[in-house]
């Protein structure tokens, strides 16, 4: 039978889950909404410049919830390296 400890513990993981859901969607809602709003940025540019609406570079903006992940992975990355000397951090040189 399950203590009082577990069930308060077992609510609390529940709720911290679902605040981390909230949040990941209100990320990458955000994440959305500024590459659409970059898109119509860059494309009201574009017919400025060029005087026809034509759709180049700036579409790539609507990739940002795409790209997000994939570009703070790398700049996480550069700065691990950054901090360990550009050493490489094997797990098996770093046996006790």
């Amino acid at each position: 039978m399950p203590t009082p400890d577990t069930i308060t513990r077992g609510a609390g993981q529940a709720r911290r889950s679902a605040a981390r859901l909230i949040l990941t969607v209100a990320k990458y809602t955000g994440l959305t909404l500024a590459g659409i709003i970059m898109f119509r940025a860059g494309a009201a540019y574009a017919l400025t410049e060029c005087g026809y609406s034509a759709v180049g570079g700036e579409a790539v903006a609507i990739l940002l919830p795409v790209l997000y992940p994939l570009i703070s992975a790398a700049f996480r990355d550069f700065t691990t390296d950054t901090k360990n000397d550009y050493l490489p951090d094997y797990k098996e040189d770093n046996r006790p």
